[in-house]
């Protein structure tokens, strides 16, 4: 079960990545939060919290909370397949 929830936060935080590049490498939270919800994805703040721990990303709160922070903009910092 450890295994299954690791590949599954694996790859929802793919898809941050992915959508961070294709925004040209910063979006809004509120953006995340919509590509979330079609990835059937409910934790999206835990998932970025983990990144910018990471140091794959930033953002200035010290975590997103949808929808006070939707304006937030999220940058992509350390691209780890760059």
């Amino acid at each position: 079960m450890a295994a299954e929830a690791k590949a599954l936060s694996a790859g929802h935080q793919k898809w941050m990545i992915e959508t961070l590049r294709e925004s040209g490498g910063s979006c809004t939270y509120e953006k995340l939060v919509e590509v979330g919800e079609e990835k059937h994805c409910d934790t999206v703040g835990a998932q970025l919290k983990i990144l910018k721990k990471r140091g794959v990303i930033n953002f200035e709160q010290m975590f997103l909370m949808y929808p006070m922070h939707k304006d937030e903009i999220v940058t992509l910092v350390n691209d780890p397949d760059a």
